[in-house]
C-alpha cells in the first residue's frame, strides 16, 4: 500500500475541494439574499395592511363623531348602556 496517497491529497483533490467551497458560498449568498427579499416582501405586505386598517379605523372614528354629532341623545344612551353593562361585568 502506498502511504504517500493515503497523506498527501492529490491536486484533483484539491482542487475538488475549493470547488466545493466555492459552490457553498454561492449557495450561501444565494439563501441570504432570497431571505432578504422575503423579508422585504412581507415587511412591505405588513406596512400596506397596517395603512390600511389606519384608514379603516380613521373611517369608522368619522362615522361615529359624525352619528355623535346628528343623534347626541342615542349617543349619550348608548353610553350609559354601556357603562351599565362594564360595571356589571367588573362586579363578577
Amino acid at each position: 500500500m502506498n502511504t504517500e496517497t493515503l497523506t498527501a491529497p492529490s491536486p484533483e483533490l484539491k482542487q475538488h475541494a475549493q470547488d466545493l467551497r466555492n459552490d457553498v458560498g454561492k449557495v450561501t449568498q444565494d439563501v441570504k439574499k432570497q431571505a432578504r427579499e422575503g423579508f422585504q416582501e412581507v415587511k412591505s405586505e405588513a406596512n400596506a395592511r397596517l395603512q390600511q386598517a389606519q384608514v379603516t379605523a380613521s373611517d369608522l372614528f368619522d362615522s361615529f363623531k359624525d352619528f355623535a354629532a346628528e343623534h347626541p341623545l342615542k349617543t349619550f344612551g348608548a353610553g350609559i348602556v354601556a357603562g351599565i353593562i362594564l360595571a356589571s361585568w367588573r362586579r363578577r
